[in-house]
């Protein structure tokens, strides 16, 4: 399907396809090498978990997994893991609001998976204005967003010059995702590449295993943090939401701190999105009620900007089980 841009010149950040003909990732969390981070620095060892995460496959194509600790301090982070060579697998991204004010209308990340029908959700952009508890109020993204091939937000806010990009893959009659992020280097406009259909903006953390962690206030400062993230390879993108402002439950992480957990999972690739009270992760569970799966700083869902979220086939029932 054509992007159809809702302004004439929008160029954006994009990775060569070719550029990920390596092996999957490190599905177990990565057991780092001397050259494992690429052209950079391997990040600093985590200091909160010892073991990689428990994965358990929740739906077909989508792994579950939390990590919690006590010291040095509270920390909890609820984890997603999406094998993109899932077969019917179906992203969704929040939707431009059309001819209304701004760019979006808020609403909650449950709201917004039950909307659109989908398995796992989580929140993604900064957005203005924030943090009003309106459902609908109208919203601007901040840096580029695409939906279901729309651009909702242009690429046009140099704070957020970093995506992550999505598209359908073209040779089946299944919904297929294929993912890559930021280049080094290069730019191609949306024309030039009709099939990326969704993408999202974020603060850059980790690439090829190297952080970037900045030494600004949101950087340094513990926050809550919502993370999407991919592998070496591109083969497996990751959902994360780390809680924070919570003491004796979860503190919150840096930006260096976020990237290095990342890594730890089993990314190479990683954005910092909207975190703070906007932090929150959404599971339907296998009677199909929606649950949420983090514990927002707020105390309750936070009416935000933009969320991306998954449709995915159930897992099928185990040999035996009644129906």
């Amino acid at each position: 399907m054509p992007l159809r841009p809702n302004s004439c010149a929008v160029c954006v950040p994009l990775l060569a396809l070719a550029a990920f003909a390596a092996s999957c990732a490190h599905p177990a969390g990565h057991q780092p090498s001397e050259d494992d981070a690429g052209s950079g620095s391997r990040p600093p060892e985590q200091p909160f978990f010892a073991n990689p995460p428990a994965w358990r496959p929740i739906y077909q194509g989508i792994e579950y997994a939390e990590l919690a600790y006590d010291k040095p301090r509270a920390m909890a982070v609820q984890l997603l893991r999406i094998d993109t060579e899932a077969d019917g697998l179906e992203i969704i991204t929040t939707p431009s609001n059309g001819d209304e004010p701004l760019e979006t209308n808020a609403q909650t990340t449950r709201q917004f998976l039950e909307e659109h029908d989908l398995s796992v959700a989580i929140n993604t952009h900064f957005f203005d204005p924030c943090c009003s508890r309106v459902l609908g109020e109208d919203k601007n993204l901040v840096g580029l967003s695409i939906a279901q091939s729309e651009v909702v937000s242009p690429a046009s806010d140099s704070s957020q010059p970093y995506a992550i990009f999505f598209t359908r893959r073209q040779d089946s009659d299944t919904p297929a995702i294929k993912a890559f992020p930021w280049p080094a280097t290069m730019f191609v406009s949306f024309k030039e590449d009709p099939e990326v259909s969704h993408a999202i903006a974020g603060r850059m953390v980790l690439d090829d295993g190297e952080v970037f962690n900045g030494d600004d206030r949101l950087s340094t400062e513990l926050h809550p943090r919502t993370l999407v993230g991919l592998s070496e390879s591109a083969r497996y993108i990751y959902l994360v939401t780390i809680d924070g402002r919570q003491p004796g439950f979860s503190t919150g992480a840096s930006l260096a701190e976020a990237a290095s957990i990342m890594y730890f999972v089993g990314a190479g690739h990683a954005l910092n999105v909207d975190g703070g009270g906007s932090t929150t992760m959404i599971i339907r569970d296998a009677e199909g009620a929606s649950q949420l799966a983090n514990s927002p700083s707020d105390g309750a869902e936070r009416y935000v900007g933009s969320n991306l979220g998954l449709r995915a086939v159930p897992l099928q029932p185990k040999a035996g089980a009644g129906p």
